[in-house]
């Protein structure tokens, strides 16, 4: 068995490329070389080092080195970008692929979903060296499968302050002047008036799904907006500070995720709420028991304390 030349070697590569490369249909089947689908293969060694995202992102460059005007896009940019999914789009397994509005077409794929579209230059980015549509663009390329409040969520996700310590970045995928001037722009695209309406509810402050899920089960109860990331000492930088909340009535309400019950973190939450209780704050503690609910338990908890008050 022959070795791979150089030029495949150490990334995804079509069966058009590899025959480029004279490599045979039948060197393709032998045990060192994996199928990604889509006519798209790779050196076991070099597939097997990488993650899912890791993968698509290798199996897209392989397939637009063929179509240099094409990018990832829809589904497949959300993932590239760690974008949150509705289950719906989680199950959609294609690799989305886009190139600009034209008369040819595109060559079908297995598994591959091909689009043609306009697109600002602005819309564009490089994901490890592969073009995508920009997280915002990913967020309206997918509209059309969603309902609001999953834009809402993808959307909170998109304009929220991202921590430079644990996620290497500190500036928002997004603003919301941002998102605006591409809608803007956009008219006519499928869903893009349910961003628009997405947008006029979406929040700077939700550090996860489950808190605008929270938020919104909240406001659609008909109770007061809560102000987001409300802190235990107002004008204290260093102040705890509470996921959603009622300054105003001192109501603090902290989402739960797995991460708080680490021993470890549980005793940080439990500092934290100290300080939240020492200002004379009410801590409720929310977790995905009350989500399975719809949140309705703590939404009546929440009415009775503003209520009460």
């Amino acid at each position: 068995m022959y070795a791979l030349p150089q030029e495949l070697a150490g990334r995804a590569f079509t069966a058009s490329a590899a025959a480029a490369h004279d490599v045979s249909r039948d060197r393709l089947t032998r045990s060192d070389v994996v199928a990604l689908g889509s006519g798209v293969h790779a050196p076991r060694a070099f597939a097997e080092r990488l993650d899912d995202v890791a993968l698509l992102r290798a199996k897209a460059a392989a397939l637009i080195a063929e179509r240099p005007d094409a990018w990832v896009s829809h589904v497949s940019a959300a993932r590239l970008h760690g974008l949150w999914l509705p289950p719906a789009l989680r199950d959609d397994s294609r690799l989305h692929l886009s190139r600009p509005a034209g008369p040819d077409t595109w060559t079908r794929r297995r598994g591959v979903c091909g689009h043609r579209m306009q697109v600002r230059d602005g819309d564009l980015v490089s994901v490890g060296g592969v073009p995508a549509s920009s997280p915002a663009r990913a967020w309206l390329d997918v509209a059309g499968r969603c309902g609001e409040h999953q834009l809402i969520i993808m959307g909170d996700q998109l304009i929220r302050t991202p921590y430079l310590r644990y996620e290497g970045r500190s500036t928002p995928f997004a603003t919301v002047p941002g998102l605006r001037e591409m809608l803007d722009d956009a008219r006519g695209a499928p869903g893009r008036r349910r961003c628009l309406a997405a947008l006029e509810r979406m929040r700077i402050g939700a550090d996860s799904v489950q808190e605008t899920r929270l938020r919104l089960a909240l406001v659609d109860a008909g109770l007061p907006e809560p102000a987001l990331q409300v802190p235990a000492v107002p004008g204290d930088r260093f102040s705890p500070r509470a996921d959603l909340g009622y300054p105003e009535l001192k109501i603090a309400i902290q989402y739960e995720g797995e991460m708080h019950f680490d021993p470890e973190q549980q005793r940080a939450d439990q500092r934290r709420d100290n300080v939240f209780h020492g200002e004379g704050w009410t801590v409720l503690r929310v977790n995905v028991e009350d989500h399975r609910d719809g949140f309705a338990a703590i939404v009546a908890q929440v009415a009775a304390l503003l209520a009460a008050r």
